[in-house]
C-alpha cells in the first residue's frame, strides 16, 4: 500500500520521469535539418552532388575483396560505403569531401565508426568506409556531415539500415 509520502514523492518525480521519457524518444527522430534516405534508396542528389550510401554485413564482401582492404569477415560486422560526385558536364565525377557520421542504435547507444578514404584509378572512384559491430535485427541510423572538398556546402543526410545476423 502506498502511504501519503511515497504519493507525494511520485508525483514530485513525475515530470522529470515524463521529461527523461521524451528526451529518449527524441533521440530516436533524425534532426530536422537532416535529408533522410527512404528505406531501400541508397543514392539523393543535392544540387550539383550525388551521395550514395550504403551498408552490409561483411561476411556478404568475397573473401577476395575484404581481404584487399584489410576487412574482418563476419555476420556480426557491419561495413558502411559513402561516395560523393559532382555533376560536371553531363559527367558524374568522384570527387574526395570531408565526412563526419553519428552512428546509434534506436536506443540511442552511440556507436564508434571511423571512416576511411580510399582513391583508386581505372576506373579513377573515390569513396569511404566503415566498420563496426552489430547485433541481429539492429537498425542502426547514420547521421552524416559531409562537406564536398572546395564546397561551402554542408550536405547534412540521415540513412538507417537494420542488419540481420542470424
Amino acid at each position: 500500500m502506498m502511504t501519503i509520502k511515497h504519493k507525494t514523492i511520485l508525483i514530485l518525480l513525475l515530470p522529470l520521469l515524463l521529461g527523461a521519457c521524451e528526451q529518449a524518444t527524441n533521440n530516436n527522430v533524425a534532426d530536422s535539418n537532416r535529408i533522410i534516405f527512404e528505406p531501400y534508396v541508397h543514392s539523393k542528389t543535392f544540387g550539383q552532388y550525388i551521395v550514395h550510401i550504403n551498408a552490409l554485413t561483411t561476411d556478404q564482401l568475397p573473401q577476395e575483396v575484404a581481404r584487399g582492404y584489410s576487412i574482418s569477415r563476419s555476420k556480426n560486422r557491419a561495413m558502411i560505403n559513402i561516395s560523393v560526385l559532382q555533376e560536371q558536364d553531363n559527367h558524374r565525377i568522384p570527387i574526395t569531401a570531408t565526412i563526419n557520421i553519428a552512428t546509434k542504435n534506436l536506443s540511442s547507444q552511440l556507436k564508434n565508426v571511423s571512416l576511411r578514404e580510399i582513391k583508386e584509378d581505372n576506373p579513377t572512384s573515390v569513396y569511404y568506409i566503415g566498420e563496426l559491430a552489430v547485433s541481429h535485427e539492429e537498425m542502426l541510423i547514420f547521421d552524416l556531415d559531409i562537406r564536398p572538398t572546395g564546397s561551402e556546402e554542408l550536405l547534412q543526410v540521415s540513412y538507417r539500415q537494420k542488419f540481420y545476423t542470424e
